[in-house]
């Protein structure tokens, strides 16, 4: 799909790998809805599009609220007519150690990257077979998806939830839908920079660096433009780029 005269919907859009993605959509021709919670962040992010003569709008969304993921779709589509592109970006880390007695925090971490995705997908699907049909769906999952992750094991397992779901919906491809995951290593984004200096460098070591917004934000656009992906799962490594996990079964 050619992202020129399309519209975009990207949650977590407003910083990070949901705005360097927005920016380049709307650089290639797309109308961009950002979702996100940082109003602030968000209104700058559109004043940012805009500027560089693209068009974008924000909607405050909360991810955990079915009724949000509703709200900016029906958002995009009174704006811009209709939406050809959902990129489920918005993500959070897991806090703590979910082993020690108390913890709660692994809940909102699972609910943010894995229930509120398969809501999402859900009601982009609907919405685009309302449309008529066609689409293109991608979800940022993690390389943390497709290996362990002793440190965070809840993030990991929403992670691997998100691959199996797009790949699970490949066969959407007979609808026009095509439905992908994206699994970049650490990324230099707000999420990572919260971490602190000291874990930044030793995820640096752990994996030969850190990607760059850009770099992610390269992979969605591949996803788009390549009609041949469907049930695909795209990494972004630093050694290797961008590369495929798995290929859909034929």
């Amino acid at each position: 799909m050619d992202p020129k005269g399309k519209v975009a919907v990207i949650s977590g859009g407003a910083s990070g790998i949901g705005l360097a993605t927005a920016k380049l959509l709307a650089s290639n021709g797309a109308s961009v809805v950002i979702a996100d919670l940082q109003t602030a962040a968000g209104a700058d992010a559109v004043a940012e599009i805009e500027a560089a003569h693209g068009k974008a709008h924000f909607v405050e969304t909360d991810v955990l609220e079915k009724e949000d993921l509703q709200r900016v779709l029906d958002e995009a589509v009174k704006r811009f007519g209709r939406v050809d592109i959902a990129y489920n970006n918005a993500g959070v880390g897991e806090g703590g150690d979910f082993l020690e007695p108390g913890n709660e925090t692994w809940e909102r971490c699972f609910n943010i990257d894995l229930t509120a995705v398969i809501q999402a997908v859900q009601l982009e699907v609907q919405l685009m077979r309302s449309q008529g049909g066609g689409g293109v769906i991608i979800s940022t999952a993690s390389m943390g998806g497709l290996l362990p992750m002793p440190t965070s094991p809840i993030y990991a397992t929403a992670k691997a939830g998100v691959i199996h779901l797009s790949r699970s919906l490949g066969y959407l491809a007979a609808e026009g839908i095509r439905v992908n995951a994206i699994c970049p290593t650490f990324t230099n984004t707000p999420l990572v920079q919260a971490a602190g200096e000291a874990a930044m460098e030793a995820m640096k070591q752990e994996v030969g660096g850190i990607l760059q917004p850009e770099d992610v934000a390269a992979g969605v656009l591949e996803l788009i433009a390549d009609d041949s992906r469907a049930g695909s799962v795209m990494r972004v490594t630093v050694r290797k780029g961008l590369d495929y996990a798995h290929e859909p079964r034929r």
